[in-house]
């Protein structure tokens, strides 16, 4: 089989690129990035047991595009702009590369044939809600560019199934936590992290302690891409987390790596305040099983700071 991975040098791609190539049935791995955060790195020391190819290029150029899907089988399109907050004031920029880019890999995808189409989404489309939430629920209020561009894009995946016969799935992804060759420091969990490894305050939204949201080991999500992969209903739509956890009991396990961390109350950007918690009954119940550690990727981020001791004198 022969994957192609858009965005796949970012922080979940740069993972998932090394995993897929543990299975047997892979033959070649396709990766297509355009290198705006010049994680070059996530390219260095791949695996030598499968065959990987690299396309620097942008999802937008339709020539592109079609030389990356050339005899592909699956399409993993982790590429878009991601930063929630940043979305705010570049709203343009990200409807056009998270729902056109998606609109045009789906046309090309349809053209050459793909027998599955992987599409991430957030769970953060959920925005407000209130109480549990699962994938029936309808009221979304999305908070930023981000969410409303994915949960757009979100539709046009879905209609590719029912107007064309291509294969997809959804996968609402919560706030990705974990260790990765290409991984990011702007999310909850790694941003304390790498705060607190530094001996710098954690910086906390005011009234924030308690809420609960939904959270997704970096594995959990990789396990989830390959299971949907082969036994995703197509059309279907599944929430993707590890847990709900309250910034309070992410704070309590970063502790116990870190007893001395301090706390710093700040303001967001982002309006949504709301505790919510997301439910992942839908995927367990076609036989997936969530096996994430919030403790032990805190630790195994923690241990990639070793070298660093900030501590005051």
């Amino acid at each position: 089989m022969k994957i192609l991975v858009t965005g796949g040098l970012g922080h979940i791609g740069s993972k998932l690129i090394r995993e897929y190539a543990k299975r047997e049935d892979i033959e070649l791995i396709r990766i297509i990035d355009n290198l705006l955060t010049q994680r070059y790195s996530s390219l260095f020391n791949l695996p030598t047991n499968k065959k990987y190819q690299f396309i620097e290029g942008d999802i937008l150029n339709q020539e592109i595009l079609k030389k990356a899907l050339k005899d592909i089988d699956v399409v993993i399109h982790l590429a878009a702009i991601t930063d929630a907050p940043s979305t705010l004031n570049k709203r343009e920029e990200t409807f056009k590369v998270n729902l056109e880019g998606t609109k045009l890999i789906l046309e090309e995808s349809a053209k050459v044939g793909i027998k599955k189409f992987l599409f991430p989404s957030t769970t953060s489309v959920y925005g407000e809600a209130q109480g549990l939430v699962n994938e029936e629920c309808k009221d979304y209020k999305p908070s930023s560019p981000y969410a409303e561009s994915k949960l757009e894009a979100e539709k046009l995946v879905k209609e590719a199934w029912k107007k064309i016969g291509l294969n997809t799935n959804v996968l609402r992804l919560g706030t990705i936590f974990g260790a990765s060759p290409g991984m990011r420091f702007h999310t909850a969990v790694n941003k304390f992290v790498y705060q607190a490894c530094l001996n710098k305050p954690l910086t906390v939204w005011e009234n924030a302690l308690n809420q609960k949201r939904p959270y997704l080991d970096l594995d959990d999500a990789i396990s989830a891409f390959q299971f949907l992969e082969k036994q995703g209903v197509p059309g279907e739509l599944y929430n993707i987390l590890t847990e709900n956890y309250t910034v309070q009991e992410i704070i309590d396990s970063i502790k116990k790596q870190v007893p001395d961390v301090k706390i710093e109350l700040t303001k967001s950007p982002i309006l949504n305040q709301k505790s919510y918690h997301v439910s992942n009954d839908k995927i367990k119940s076609v036989g997936f099983q969530f096996k994430g550690n919030l403790s032990q990727a805190i630790k195994e981020t923690k241990e990639l700071f070793n070298a660093i001791d900030n501590s005051e004198e």
